[in-house]
């Protein structure tokens, strides 16, 4: 009987060119997703930082500077009037004439806020905004802290100041000491405030215009308290102002 011979399976055809073509499909494909997904994540952290930086701005434009700027018009008014108050005290002036002028001192309780720029460091979007503009508002928000610090020191030492008796003649040496001491913690913190007020401004006016509507505002709280001695700040504040 004769020997067979079998026969091997015919080998597949490798188009190697065809898998070449696939392959670089394939890569394309992944980098068009990945650069999809770049230019999407850019778009995001561009909108979060435009939206950040939109939030720090109403924050020190339209709430802190504004405090601010109160601050520095009623200054000069402060010191006139607490200069009144200690010349009262040490001449013996009756007591219903330094009780009136104790009552007419008179200082606003604000805080000064961060909300804004902590949570731009919460969410990490303070890494994505250009530095020269987060260096800006650093400046500017490391005096919001102490301000508001400031501010509450100044509620209590006010309190002190308006603690006086309406009742009784000449004042005792226990009041005269208490009304003096009162008056030198709130020149101290009005000063505070003031030297604070002229080294932001001009910072702030790096940001953007104060918003005029607020600073209409505080104008008119502060001539509420007192009057005509109140006075618009010049454009250069703090240059040539003492």
């Amino acid at each position: 009987m004769p020997k067979q011979t079998l026969k091997a399976a015919p080998e597949r055809w490798h188009d190697w060119r065809n898998d070449a073509r696939e392959l670089a499909i394939v890569v394309i494909g992944v980098l068009i997703a990945l650069l999809a997904q770049e230019v999407v994540q850019s778009w995001e952290w561009k909108q979060k930082v435009t939206a950040a930086e939109r939030a720090m701005r109403h924050e020190m434009l339209w709430d802190n500077g504004p405090q601010l700027y109160q601050r520095a018009v009623m200054h000069p008014c402060a010191v006139q009037r607490l200069d009144a108050i200690r010349a009262a005290v040490e001449t013996g002036k009756p007591r219903a004439e330094i009780a009136a002028l104790t009552d007419s001192y008179s200082a606003p309780y604000f805080s000064y806020d961060s909300i804004a720029r902590d949570a731009a460091n919460t969410s990490d979007v303070a890494g994505h905004m250009p530095a020269d503009t987060m260096d800006l508002f650093a400046i500017v928000y490391t005096q919001m802290a102490p301000m508001t610090r400031n501010s509450e020191k100044e509620v209590a030492d006010l309190a002190q100041l308006h603690a006086l008796s309406h009742n009784g003649g000449a004042l005792r040496a226990a009041e005269r000491d208490k009304a003096l001491s009162a008056v030198e913690a709130l020149r101290s913190d009005d000063h505070l405030m003031w030297l604070v007020s002229g080294w932001t401004m001009p910072k702030l006016r790096e940001l953007g215009s104060l918003d005029a509507e607020r600073v209409r505002e505080m104008m008119d709280d502060a001539r509420d308290r007192y009057g005509d001695c109140v006075k618009p700040l010049p454009a250069d504040f703090p240059a040539g102002v003492r």
